[in-house]
C-alpha cells in the first residue's frame, strides 16, 4: 500500500512540526511513501538526508493571515471576509489539480492528510475523493486556535467549522497530539485513533544522578517556543521578586530554541544557546540543569488547547531524566498525563507565588527531586521512544 502525505511541513531537521513528520515518515516501509508539501513560502526547511529521494512535490501555501490592508489601505469587515473566501473558492483549485496529478502518477491508495490550519482542512476531502482513497487524518492543535492566530473572520472560521465536521466524519483514522484529544475526537466522531507524540531513539537518553549539580546555583532548563509566554512571564516575575536566589542559591536560566526567552531577565542569569540538534538538547539538559520549566496556558481563549494538545518538549525532557516543572492548567492534557504518571511538580495556580514556593520545594526535597527525576525516565521509556512512537503510526496508517 502506498500512502500519500499531504503536509504543509515537509519532514526536515530544523523544525519541531517536521521533525516529528519525520520520525513518522521512518515507520512508512521504503517505496511506499509520497510527499505533497503545500508549504508557507517564506519557511525554509532542511530535508532530513535520509528522506530527501522521497517523491516529492512543495507548492505554495496562501496566505492564512486573515487580511486588514489592501494595497496599503484599510479594508472593511466585509471585504476581509470577502478575500478569505476568494481564497477557498478560487486559489485553491490549482493546488487540488496538482495534488490529484501527483497522487495518481504515483499510484497511492492511501492519504495521510496534517490538518493544520484552514488549508490544509479544505484540500483533506476533495482530494481524498478525487483520488479514491481512504482519507486518514493527523492533528497537531485545535482549529480554533489557529483560526485565533491567524485572525481568520467570523464567517470563514463558522465554515471551517463545520467543514471540519465533515472531514472529521469521513476520516478513515486520526492521529492526534495527546491522549486527550484522541479520547475527545472518538467521542464526539467515533473515529478511531492513535496518539501520536514527538518521540526519540532510546540511546538519546541520559541518566544523571537524581541530585541538583551544584551547590550554590540552581539552573533551570527551557527548551523550545515561547507559546505559554505570560506563563514564562510569571516565572520571570517570581525570579526577579526573589531577587534570582531561591532555597540560597543563584538562580540560571538555560534556554535553547529558536529566539531568546522574553521578559528582563539580568544577562548574568542567563544563558541562551539558541537552536540546538534534539540529541545535543538532551545532553545539555541532562548535564547541565536541575530542573526542567514547562508552562501551559492558563487564558480562557486558550483553553481547548490547553485541554487536547501535548506540549512537544516534554518528551525531550523526560529523556533528559530531570525533575520537570509543570505550570498550567489542572485540567490541560499534559497536566492529566503527568499526574498519571506521577512525574511532575505540577503548579496549577497562575500567580508567581505559587510557582516560587514549587521551585523551593523542589530545590530543597531531595527526596521529591529524586522521585521527580525517576519518573521522567520511567515516562519516556513507557511512552516516548522511536519503538511506541512507529508502532502507533503503523496502526493510524493501516499499515
Amino acid at each position: 500500500m502506498k500512502t500519500l502525505l499531504l503536509t504543509d511541513i515537509p519532514p526536515c531537521t530544523n523544525y519541531t512540526a517536521g521533525i516529528v513528520t519525520a520520525q513518522m515518515c521512518r515507520a512508512v516501509p521504503a517505496g511506499q511513501l509520497a510527499v505533497f508539501n503545500v508549504q508557507n513560502p517564506h519557511l525554509t526547511p532542511e530535508l532530513c538526508a535520509d528522506l530527501a529521494q522521497l517523491p516529492m512535490v512543495t507548492v505554495h501555501k496562501p496566505n492564512e493571515f486573515g487580511v486588514r490592508r489592501w494595497r496599503g489601505l484599510p479594508i472593511t469587515t466585509l471585504g476581509q471576509t470577502a478575500v478569505e473566501f476568494r481564497k477557498r473558492m478560487l486559489r485553491l483549485r490549482p493546488i487540488i489539480a496538482q495534488a490529484l496529478e501527483f497522487g495518481r502518477a504515483q499510484e497511492v491508495d492511501n492519504l495521510w492528510c496534517v490538518l493544520q490550519g484552514q488549508t490544509m482542512l479544505r484540500l483533506a476531502l476533495p482530494v481524498a475523493r478525487g483520488l479514491g482513497v481512504p482519507l486518514r487524518l493527523h492533528l497537531w492543535d485545535p482549529l480554533e486556535w489557529w483560526h485565533r492566530a491567524h485572525r481568520v473572520d467570523r464567517l470563514n472560521a463558522w465554515l471551517d467549522r463545520r467543514l471540519f465536521d465533515r472531514v472529521m466524519r469521513a476520516g478513515e483514522s486520526c492521529a492526534s497530539a495527546s491522549w486527550a484529544m484522541t479520547e475527545h475526537f472518538a467521542r464526539r466522531y467515533g473515529l478511531r485513533g492513535e496518539p501520536v507524540i514527538a518521540a526519540l531513539d532510546t540511546p538519546v537518553q541520559r541518566r544523571p544522578e537524581p541530585v541538583l549539580h551544584r551547590p550554590d546555583t540552581l539552573t533551570i532548563g527551557m527548551a523550545g517556543q515561547f507559546y505559554a509566554e505570560a506563563e514564562w512571564l510569571t516565572l520571570v516575575s517570581a525570579l526577579t521578586h526573589a531577587k534570582w536566589r531561591v532555597a540560597g542559591r543563584t538562580v540560571r536560566l538555560l534556554a535553547m530554541g529558536g529566539s531568546p526567552p522574553p521578559g528582563a531577565i539580568p544577562s548574568e542569569n542567563l544563558d541562551f544557546r539558541g537552536w540546538q540538534p534534539q540529541a545535543e538538547v538532551v545532553r545539555l539538559l541532562a548535564e547541565e540543569a536541575d530542573l526542567l520549566y514547562c508552562g501551559y496556558p492558563f487564558g480562557a481563549e486558550m483553553e481547548q488547547v490547553s485541554r487536547l494538545s501535548f506540549p512537544s518538549k516534554l518528551p525531550t525532557y523526560f529523556a533528559a531524566g530531570r525533575p520537570v516543572l509543570f505550570h498550567g492548567r489542572a485540567d490541560s492534557s499534559p497536566a492529566t498525563y503527568l499526574a498519571r504518571r506521577a512525574a511532575a511538580w505540577i503548579v496549577a495556580q497562575p500567580d508567581a507565588a505559587s510557582l516560587h514556593s514549587a521551585l523551593l520545594n523542589l530545590a530543597e526535597d531531595e527526596a521529591a527531586f529524586a522521585r521527580f527525576a525517576r519518573a521522567a525516565s520511567a515516562a519516556f521509556e513507557a511512552d516516548f521512544t522511536l519503538e511506541t512512537q512507529r508502532a502507533a503510526v503503523r496502526r493510524f496508517l493501516g499499515l
